[in-house]
């Protein structure tokens, strides 16, 4: 019975040897490895990690309430636009952040969203120097050579033209310089070398800024950057006479405005030329004949070829 028992003893020790061998050769999970942190590990969790949100949103398990709605967004389930472009990567936890606490921006001088709004303006937009501007269109290079002209609270000169033009640049995100070449050239001679802001020949009602675009264009651009005035100018006169249609392009005659005109209707109206690298290509004189006659609709002249060659060199320097 003695050696019964020793046999029972041994047998027994072996087999709780043989399976702690066993379970020592099961691998462990990478999730319960604890050389790296996780909710099996000793280790500490690094620095930057942030513990579930414990109400509802993107990252929590918290049941969203009954009434949300999804928005379009990059965390949402309802179907994105038709024509929407994804440009940006969905922001950091660190910019999520950052971006709850910051005040809401000011929109307000900004142009309504629709479906008229040019592109968004860009850091690296093409910009040009007044020292350039008075070589492209001498006639305003001097401070006193609107001494003279017919209607002087329209003409101004190339130093207060220049920071409108780079301003617009900026604004409709115009970074190639055939395209600047392109607008400013067509600008220049519409205008008489920015002696004029209005058609007074014959004087269609209505039609004027820097780049001579008729009512239509204008009435729809004060629309996008002055809808609250624009109605107010519409509601006083049901007619659309002659005046009315004068008081809504006069919206848009300050220098920004005037000067912009003509990047906002190649942006909005003239768009497969912007930013299309078999359109207005750099130096060349025929795409910016193209430009005219398709794209503006405008008829050419020589006048026309004579203002891009100065601007082009001009701005090539």
């Amino acid at each position: 019975m003695k050696l019964s028992l020793a046999l029972g003893i041994v047998s027994a020790m072996a087999q709780v040897g043989l399976a702690g061998k066993c379970l020592n050769s099961v691998p462990v999970s990478s999730a319960e490895d604890a050389s790296v942190p996780g909710p099996y590990s000793t280790v500490p969790m690094p620095p930057q990690y942030i513990e579930p949100s414990t109400t509802a949103g993107p990252y929590s398990t918290v049941p969203m309430p009954s009434d949300f709605s999804p928005d379009y967004g990059v965390y949402s389930t309802a179907p994105m636009p038709s024509d929407f472009v994804y440009t940006n990567a969905p922001a950091t936890e660190e910019e999520q952040l950052s971006t709850a606490s910051s005040p809401e921006p000011d929109y307000s001088a900004a142009p309504t969203a629709t479906t008229t709004t040019p592109p968004s303006g860009a850091a690296g937009a093409y910009q040009i120097t007044l020292e350039q501007l008075n070589k492209a269109v001498p006639d305003r290079a001097a401070d006193s050579s609107c001494g003279s002209a017919p209607y002087p609270d329209e003409c101004v000169t190339n130093s207060r033209a220049v920071s409108a033009i780079n301003n617009a640049l900026t604004k409709y995100g115009i970074s190639r310089r055939s395209e600047a070449v392109a607008v400013i050239s067509l600008m220049a001679f519409e205008s008489e070398s920015w002696l004029y802001n209005k058609n007074h020949y014959p004087g269609n009602p209505g039609q004027g800024a820097r780049n001579m675009q008729m009512y239509d264009y204008n009435s729809e651009y004060a629309k996008l950057l002055y809808p609250d005035k624009v109605a107010q100018v519409l509601a006083s006169d049901s007619s659309n006479s002659t005046q009315q249609m004068n008081d809504v392009r006069d919206l848009v005659l300050g220098d920004n405005d005037s000067f912009g005109a003509g990047f906002w209707y190649l942006t909005v109206h003239a768009s497969k030329y912007h930013n299309n690298a078999n359109a207005l290509r750099d130096g060349n004189s025929a795409d910016f004949q193209d430009y005219v006659v398709t794209g503006v609709d405008a008829g050419w002249s020589d006048g026309r070829m004579t203002i891009w060659n100065s601007v082009n060199s001009a701005l090539s320097a």
